[in-house]
């Protein structure tokens, strides 16, 4: 088994990864089929060839992977992923919910049979069947890897600033950068807006009448840095731009389809002061 000690979040305590993956006879009817695998910012290639830079958008650390087997030779696969702050492992959350909502950790995200997900303190688990199985089978996996884990790990502040009168469920997307919400809202692929690991951004759609309007926030180190943001969204001929400003280190738009009067109250309810 691999042990790595790390410092986890607010309530310092000390946490093995390896520490938190259920060993032989932990779960009836279930053993590991091989060691904990611990990949990190140096390998990370070998586990998720092509796809690392999303996770280095959410201040990747760590992440410890075990695969396990039923008597009856079903397969699943555990990981759990370290990241920087409580901050980053919920937005990791965000950008992978695939499901339905279920209560585990600060919040789940399940396709029944097949895959649980969730995040508490800085970290974010994920739980796969390679076939369908009961969920009593992967909850026990998640319930003791929570209780492994630290709790606790706060949403960020910025989601508060979402106005809740039309949000669409489950919508909203935290980010650092671009890569993250690229499959969303294409902001050209260059880094129009300056973002970055100083940057804190939200994507939320809202039902507004009929139509689905996006609402981008960015909160920047400075005010100067929001205001270069503004003017650089404003010339970049973004499609589907309907209102956007800037308040203090705020920066906020609208996108999609809707009247610009109803995008012009939806910025500003979200970038008022409060």
């Amino acid at each position: 088994m691999i042990f790595a000690l790390l410092l986890a979040g607010c309530g310092g305590r000390l946490v093995s990864l390896g520490d938190v993956f259920l060993d032989a006879g932990a779960f009836p009817g279930w053993t590991p089929a091989g060691e904990v695998e611990l990949f990190d910012r140096e390998n990370i290639y070998d586990l998720v060839d092509g796809q690392a830079e999303a996770f280095f958008a959410y201040g990747f650390e760590q992440v410890a992977v075990r695969r396990y087997e039923s008597a009856g030779g079903a397969v699943l696969d555990v990981e759990v992923w370290q990241l920087a702050t409580p901050a980053d492992a919920y937005g990791l959350f965000t950008v992978s919910i695939a499901g339905e909502p279920v209560a585990i950790g600060n919040d789940g995200d399940a396709d029944p049979g097949r895959r649980l997900a969730f995040w508490q303190d800085r970290y974010y688990v994920c739980i796969r069947a390679r076939q369908e199985l009961p969920d009593a089978d992967l909850w026990g996996f998640a319930e003791a890897i929570s209780a492994a884990l630290p709790a606790g790990g706060e949403r960020p502040a910025l989601v508060d600033r979402l106005p809740s009168d039309g949000l669409v469920e489950r919508s909203v997307v935290f980010f650092h950068r671009e890569i993250s919400i690229q499959s969303q809202l294409w902001l050209g692929g260059e880094n129009l807006l300056g973002l970055g690991p100083g940057t804190d951004g939200l994507l939320a759609r809202y039902q507004v009448g009929g139509a689905v309007a996006q609402l981008l926030l960015v909160q920047y180190p400075d005010a100067e840095a929001a205001s270069a943001g503004l003017a650089a969204l404003k010339g970049g001929g973004i499609a589907g731009l309907l209102a956007a400003d800037a308040r203090g280190k705020l920066l906020g738009a609208v996108f999609g389809e809707v009247d610009e009067a109803a995008a012009g109250r939806l910025l500003t309810s979200a970038i008022s002061s409060r």
